[in-house]
């Protein structure tokens, strides 16, 4: 009598072992296609914010004659400091008290209010070269490739966007150092906050008024070429013009106008920094002197590859024209290739203060030599991919 009820409530082995099975094929097949759902709703949302802060540039850029975002003035190199090196350029200007750089956020103390301004040259100048007039390799510490390019979110811009410099739509929900690090931070009005963890990592010691106030970079970087006057992008290998140093031009600092693109669908204009989308993390490579090595709470622990410096890299990308998409760095590796056999340059310079190499080259995961949306041949002018 116990044996029938034990057949018939029971379950033998094998029909255990075969839902177990079942479970675990579903799972299989679940599991990678939730984790697909997730990268592109993620990727989804990251299309979202670069659309956003397009539009408050664009926004800036019609109160400011069309011109693009930039904290330098315009005449930062013209006259006696035409040559001179930016440093002394930028001591003269501010030396007269004239407000210049990003505008951190204003502070009131009794009856007065006090406006904070980042006037080094990280904060004045769109992109600093690692030699010539517009570098600070003299300087201690020197800052190569730093500049007021990786900042759509200074306060002068983040004015179009509520006022909210740490607005979440300043960081790719892949970005997860920053976003770890400036967790509360999104609706800070008007000033930087950062946790005590962030102020390690970028390690801006604010005045004691504020312990909380730095400038931490967006996970979006604007196009250097669109920061400076055409000129300095320049290339014409049958006329003998090649790269111009911002400090030696009159107009260096004269910043492009939207209506300059001559491939505004093809220009990129903003873009992710770091490897972020198609990322293949190898806790390997950890570099040394960089922003994050050696921080446990870093990607696991790893350093991620700056700016995209892989042939599988796709970072979302929004152009001059206003779209937003993917940007395939082995394609526009290829069209570069392909326009530098009729031209002899390509589609980006190899011959700017950073040498052959480019903006953080070194750092790639596979060597990768790109220097597109950085150093664009002839900035507003060229484009970075030739396109369908």
């Amino acid at each position: 009598m116990n044996k029938k009820q034990n057949n018939k409530y029971g379950f033998t082995i094998v029909e255990l072992l075969v839902v177990i099975s079942i479970i675990a094929l579903l799972v299989g097949i679940l599991v990678p296609a939730v984790n697909k759902a997730r990268d592109t709703a993620k990727m989804t949302q990251s299309k979202s914010n670069l659309h956003q802060v397009t539009i408050a540039m664009s926004n800036y850029s019609a109160d400011w004659n069309g011109d693009h975002f930039t904290t330098a003035p315009p005449n930062l190199s013209s006259g006696d400091r035409r040559g001179q090196t930016v440093d002394y350029a930028i001591n003269e200007i501010r030396g007269g008290s004239t407000p210049i750089g990003i505008r951190l956020g204003e502070h009131s103390q009794g009856n007065q209010t006090y406006v904070f301004f980042l006037n080094n040259e990280e904060g004045v100048v769109p992109y600093i070269f690692a030699s010539g007039n517009t570098d600070t390799s003299g300087m201690s510490p020197a800052m190569p490739g730093f500049g007021t390019w990786r900042y759509p979110n200074a306060l002068q811009l983040a004015e179009y966007m509520n006022g909210l410099p740490l607005h979440k739509a300043y960081f790719s929900p892949k970005d997860t150092v920053a976003l770890r690090t400036l967790e509360g931070c999104d609706a800070q009005n008007g000033s930087y906050c950062v946790s005590s963890r962030g102020a390690s990592i970028w390690g801006w010691n604010p005045p004691s008024w504020n312990s909380n106030m730095i400038l931490a970079p967006s996970s979006y970087c604007i196009s250097p070429a669109l920061m400076y006057n055409a000129q300095v992008y320049a290339w014409d290998d049958d006329a003998g013009i090649t790269f111009t140093d911002p400090m030696d031009i009159n107009t260096g600092f004269r910043p492009s106008t939207i209506d300059q693109a001559q491939f505004p669908n093809l220009k990129s204009w903003l873009m992710e920094h770091n490897w972020l989308q198609n990322s293949v993390t190898d806790c390997s490579m950890n570099w040394e002197g960089t922003w994050f090595n050696g921080l446990d709470s870093c990607w696991d622990g790893c350093e991620p590859f700056h700016f995209n410096n892989s042939y599988k890299s796709a970072p979302i990308t929004a152009y001059t024209d206003g779209h937003v998409g993917t940007f395939e760095v082995a394609q526009a590796d290829r069209d570069s290739a392909l326009v530098a056999t009729e031209n002899g340059m390509g589609l980006w310079h190899t011959e700017t203060g950073d040498g052959a190499g480019g903006y953080f080259t070194g750092y790639g995961s596979d060597w990768v030599s790109w220097s597109g949306h950085t150093h664009t041949t002839n900035g507003i002018k060229g484009r970075d991919i030739l396109g369908k």
